[in-house]
């Protein structure tokens, strides 16, 4: 059961994920949403928030895409393994599935704040 559970949290997380990407890519997805990335640096502008969900969006949607593996692997597989063998599946994949949501909004941050540093350059003709 407590596998079954499990499995349906990661299903939840990556169907998350992945509304968030087909709203920013249908660009339906505005600044500050809950469902994209939302720090200082990303909610500065429209432009740094494009800039930044469009550097995200591979780590995300391989984050979504392991969720769902994952959800399914731990739902259906590991039903009959013992209480060790899950706990160890589901904290193997948390931290990984963690790691990766982490580089993606960190990689989105970088990407909003090089946006703002560009554009405080001054411009010179060579």
């Amino acid at each position: 059961m407590l596998a079954l559970v499990i499995g349906i949290v990661y299903l939840l997380l990556a169907a998350y994920l992945g509304a968030g990407m087909i709203l920013f890519h249908h660009r339906r997805l505005p600044i500050g949403s809950p469902l994209g990335i939302v720090n200082e640096a990303t909610t500065a502008d429209e432009d740094a928030w494009g800039r930044a969900h469009r550097a995200a969006w591979p780590l995300l949607g391989a984050t979504a895409f392991v969720c769902v593996l994952n959800g399914f692997t731990i739902a259906t597989l590991s039903a009959q393994a013992e209480l060790f063998v899950q706990l160890s599946m589901v904290a193997g994949t948390a931290i990984f599935t963690g790691i990766v949501y982490w580089a993606a909004r960190r990689v989105a941050s970088v990407r909003a704040k090089t946006l703002k540093e560009d554009a405080n350059v001054p411009k010179t003709n060579l």
